[in-house]
């Protein structure tokens, strides 16, 4: 799964400059792009909302740091998870691509993990499709 034992972690090169791919990950219309909605404003302790087919993931934006990072609490709405739980987007400037890494950490056993494993890795790749290709300006 990568990263650890207590997380999911998926990373991605894209041909995108960073502040392009920043967009997808922390605004709404960029969330939307690769997710089915999403409510959401980048400033800490604003609530978010995303739906990823039937399901739907609530939370709190807690860091903001463009061009590089966003992290929000996330639950499932009607299903929670049982402990707290953080989503985390981070986009590094790599040469003439952007390193992008997905992590969420707080899990309480290896399902929900393997749960969670394999929803980001289907949303993931929706994420790398997604991405702006383009220059560098």
């Amino acid at each position: 799964m990568g990263g650890g034992d207590d997380r999911v972690e998926l990373q991605a090169e894209v041909d995108a400059p960073r502040s392009r791919v920043y967009e997808l990950f922390a605004t709404p219309d960029g969330l939307r792009r690769w997710l089915d909605e999403a409510e959401m404003q980048p400033v800490v302790g604003r609530p978010v909302r995303f739906r990823l087919h039937d399901a739907v993931a609530v939370g709190k934006v807690l860091s903001v740091q463009p061009p590089q990072h966003i992290s929000f609490s996330w639950d499932w709405e009607g299903e929670p998870i049982g402990v707290p739980s953080v989503v985390a987007l981070d986009a590094i400037d790599h040469g003439a691509r952007t390193h992008v890494t997905l992590r969420q950490v707080g899990f309480r056993d290896t399902h929900q993990i393997e749960l969670h494993h394999a929803l980001w890795a289907y949303w993931f790749d929706r994420f790398r499709k997604a991405a702006p290709a383009g220059p560098y300006p």
